[in-house]
């Protein structure tokens, strides 16, 4: 299996991967390295790559290169799929780190609606990774690997939100100056959720950001989207999304099964 990101030019044979269990890491060094060092001309290259050739390819090239060359704009790397790596990338290239949990109702509502499944494979595989931080779920990811044909949905779905959450605790702990936010409380007020974002990144919350972040989130938007691809949403239903996803034995058997890990984060747990 290839996991494979366009953009930053990187394979990985395995979801979740954690640096210092992945034996690619010469090659993931070597890309964030290049990424991150890159001159004006290479990052405009490799945009343009990224994008697709095509009769706006010029344009487009040269607008990444003015941007680069003028505005030299901070690159953002959004990738929950990195969540396992999120130490290493800090520690070896001082990101400024924003971690943003998501209730389990919501999260898991969110893979059923979209058809997403998890392989516990991918994390079994990663010796170092099973015998650090995740080693009080040894038994319950070999377990999950053994029967994978017989367990259900919403158990893998649940026990990756315990895993994927107790590692955030883990961060919490060891990353005080993280900045950790709920999805919740960005959803049910945007404009103040995006305020302290920006502040924590010392980023200018200017009026143009304001009016996309209004236009991204307002009421006018649907409640659900066509496809997993991002679009504008009204941020305060997505909040009940969950509500119309899910049975009622579905919502018991979630919260009973993330209680642990959930009642650190959440109130109502």
């Amino acid at each position: 299996m290839r996991v494979p990101n366009r953009i930053v030019g990187l394979e990985l044979d395995t979801w979740y991967a954690h640096f210092r269990s992945s034996e690619q890491q010469d090659e993931i060094a070597s890309t964030f390295s290049g990424l991150l060092h890159a001159s004006p001309a290479k990052f405009a290259k490799d945009a343009c790559r990224a994008a697709g050739l095509d009769w706006k390819t010029p344009a487009r090239y040269a607008k990444h290169l003015i941007q680069e060359t003028v505005m030299q704009p901070r690159i953002l790397v959004k990738d929950p799929i990195a969540l396992m790596s999120a130490g290493w990338l800090y520690e070896e290239y001082g990101f400024q780190v924003v971690c943003m949990t998501r209730n389990p109702l919501g999260f898991v509502g969110s893979l059923k609606a979209a058809g997403w499944d998890f392989d516990f494979e991918n994390l079994q595989r990663q010796e170092n990774l099973m015998h650090g931080v995740l080693q009080p779920f040894q038994d319950d990811v070999a377990a999950m690997c053994s029967k994978q044909e017989g367990a259900t949905f919403l158990q893998r779905a649940t026990l990756l939100w315990n895993i994927l959450h107790h590692v955030i605790l883990e961060y919490r702990e060891q990353y005080p100056n993280w900045l950790f936010v709920k999805h919740e409380d960005i959803a049910a007020d945007p404009m103040d959720g995006f305020a302290k974002i920006y502040q924590y990144l010392n980023l200018e919350f200017g009026k143009s950001v304001q009016n996309y972040v209004l236009e991204s989130t307002s009421a006018r938007n649907p409640e659900e989207g066509k496809s997993t691809r991002y679009q504008a949403r009204d941020a305060k239903e997505v909040l009940k999304a969950w509500q119309k996803r899910l049975t009622d034995e579905e919502v018991e058997f979630i919260k009973t099964d993330t209680a642990a890990v959930a009642s650190q984060f959440y109130e109502e747990f």
